[in-house]
């Protein structure tokens, strides 16, 4: 390829992976975000109060996820924040002794928060982004929340927390009763 093609790919590559900025009124700054990678890795204990995908497999397990992030944050000039998030991609499940790979499956994760005032401490760094896994007093403070996280659908793991209003939560997994005030 020549260098003037694989500069011009490049360039439209950065632009398209650079957050699209709106100003909504009112004092009010909208982040929009497309494809944006995403890795992360969680180790489950078969032991752990919550062991996730460990109990289906039998052992203790580590997950590498691998996806691409779709989000729209909104960032109110009263303190305000609301966001919407939507992962897509691949879990691989290791065996945490040896490394050997268990299974792998689709991964998704889908999440609508309101945080009012700000409180619950959900911005990045960068005061672009926001997501619930960044939330330092989430249960407490965070004002609506309908999170979901699958590997291959409900088969491997999933887990799902609602909340109306701060203090007012339900979470549930796979591998238990829900907890808290909110679960019926």
């Amino acid at each position: 390829m020549n260098k003037k093609f694989l500069a011009l790919f490049f360039s439209m590559a950065m632009l398209l992976l650079s957050p699209v900025t709106v100003s909504a009124g009112s004092g009010t700054q909208v982040y929009k975000f497309r494809n944006e990678p995403f890795f992360w890795n969680e180790c489950f204990e078969v032991a752990d109060a919550s062991p996730g995908p460990a109990e289906k497999l039998g052992e203790d397990v580590c997950v590498d996820y691998v996806a691409l992030n779709d989000s729209t944050v909104r960032m109110k000039a009263n303190g305000d924040v609301e966001w919407t998030l939507t992962q897509h991609g691949t879990a691989y499940i290791y065996a945490q002794d040896d490394g050997t790979l268990l299974d792998s499956g689709v991964f998704s994760v889908q999440e609508i928060v309101r945080d009012d005032d700000g409180d619950g401490n959900c911005v990045g760094a960068d005061g672009q982004h926001a997501w619930l896994g960044k939330c330092a007093n989430l249960y407490d403070k965070v004002d609506f929340a309908e999170y979901n996280w699958k590997i291959n659908g409900n088969s491997i793991y999933y887990f799902e927390l609602t909340i109306r209003g701060a203090g007012n939560y339900c979470y549930a997994d796979k591998n238990g009763a829900p907890l808290g005030p909110l679960c019926k």
